[in-house]
């Protein structure tokens, strides 16, 4: 035991350090020249004062990781005075999520693998609570010696965490906040249309109630009933009675009429069952990307911006805007189906509004897909109102709109989940009148 306490040597506060080397010497320990004049147990003094004061944290520790001298302001991080320290280590104050890492940093440093190391970690408290800290640590070596102690300098960093850790509350939410207006924006849409869709429906199923209400059937009833009077004088009847003899044409008449009324009303429910087929259809892919909505999964990219478009069709359809398509072959790529769909439906629609309101008759959208060299990109292109200059820099700002009915969150929301997808949101337009163009750059 007393040749293990041997090898152990005490390590004075670097007060005590300068101090020991002034009488003997003009040069301190740590090599600073002393002035004429200038006395040596002051320079000492001058090393306490400022370790002492040093707003930093300052902690000498032991091989083992046993504190040996601290200041202040450490005391002060973790609430405990020089004596309540005394035996304690690093290990013992360190929050146990960080222990690994700390450790590992630490027996590095020992091994002189590395010189220094930086890291942030977690101390614990006198009163349970923890201090996040910024630590610098190095090796304390007498000149020309061994290592003798390890030197850590610890900045509070406890507020930059809260504050990082509040920018992360904050990001969360608004991208959450962006998640839900976008699955507004799709939900938006498929009811758009399917409420268009219904339309249709209703009209169809009304002319098919009008046509029936005023059938020709009647016609044929009054016939068979007048023939059922006549009974076995039925070809006396047909042959010498003015009525009789307009019977055949009659007949042949109203056989052409219903034929011709059968053939309507089978188009009508032709075109009752597509509609219906159509709201189906669109309902069970909207529920689809509501299930999926957060996964990331490998998509064909031409699917998906077909489905956009089939989430537009009644929209465009009903307001005469020709649908022009232009894909080029790309790549499968590794996307949330979701975000994706949220920010073409988007810009699919918005291109729809402004063929709208350009009021010009030859109202065009173009759907490009194309591959480039890391990226692939879809663009929507209109022949609409056009983006005038003052409006360019703020069209992806939150609350932004030039639509009397807009709410200005929608290409907000679509620009977010672009970034959230590591891709990129853009617009052009030549100016008011020229159309415009959004392009959504997507990484293969």
């Amino acid at each position: 035991m007393d040749s293990e306490r041997s090898k152990r040597r005490e390590v004075p506060s670097p007060a005590r350090r300068a101090g020991a080397n002034a009488p003997g010497s003009r040069r301190a320990a740590n090599g600073i020249t002393a002035g004429p004049g200038t006395d040596m147990p002051e320079l000492a003094l001058l090393y306490q004062s400022t370790f002492e004061q040093l707003p930093l944290g300052v902690a000498y520790t032991a091989r083992d990781g046993r504190f040996i001298w601290t200041n202040h302001a450490f005391n002060s991080m973790v609430q405990l005075k020089p004596e309540e320290l005394a035996g304690k280590s690093i290990q013992m104050l360190t929050h146990s999520e960080d222990f690994g890492s700390n450790d590992r940093e630490i027996a590095r440093l020992w091994a002189e693998e590395i010189s220094s190391y930086t890291l942030e970690k977690r101390y614990l408290r006198k009163d349970g609570g923890t201090v996040w800290v910024r630590v610098t640590a190095a090796l304390v070596r007498d000149p020309g010696g061994p290592a003798i102690c390890a030197v850590g300098f610890l900045e509070d960093i406890s507020e930059l965490r809260r504050r990082d850790a509040e920018v992360e509350r904050i990001h969360r939410e608004l991208v959450d906040a962006s998640r839900q207006a976008g699955m507004a924006e799709v939900a938006t849409n498929v009811l758009h249309n399917v409420g268009n869709v219904l339309n249709s429906v209703n009209v169809s199923a009304t002319l098919v109630i009008e046509r029936l209400q005023h059938s020709k059937v009647e016609g044929l009833a009054r016939v068979a009933a007048l023939l059922r009077e006549r009974g076995a004088q039925v070809a006396e009847f047909i042959a010498s009675d003015e009525r009789g003899q307009q019977l055949p044409a009659y007949l042949v008449a109203l056989a052409e009429h219903l034929l011709a009324e059968q053939r309507s009303l089978l188009e009508e429910l032709e075109a009752l069952r597509r509609n219906i087929d159509h709201i189906k259809d669109t309902v069970s892919m909207q529920q689809n990307y509501a299930r999926r909505c957060g996964l990331t999964e490998i998509v064909d990219l031409q699917a998906l911006v077909e489905d956009s478009l089939r989430m537009n069709t009644g929209a465009l359809t009903r307001h005469h805007v020709n649908l022009r398509r232009e894909f080029a072959p790309v790549p499968p790529i590794t996307v949330d189906k979701h975000r994706v769909l949220q920010i073409l439906v988007n810009l699919v629609r918005n291109a729809k509004y402004a063929c709208d309101d350009s009021g010009r008759a030859d109202k065009e959208v173009c759907v490009r897909i194309e591959n480039l060299a890391s990226t692939v990109r879809v663009s929507v292109i209109d022949n609409g109102v056009g983006i005038s200059p003052e409006h360019r820099d703020r069209l992806f700002t939150h609350g932004f709109t030039t639509r009397k009915s807009g709410h200005g969150f929608g290409l907000h929301s679509a620009a977010l989940a672009a970034v959230e997808l590591g891709g990129t949101l853009s617009a052009h337009s030549d100016g008011p009148g020229c159309g415009a163009t959004f392009s959504l750059e997507l990484p293969r």
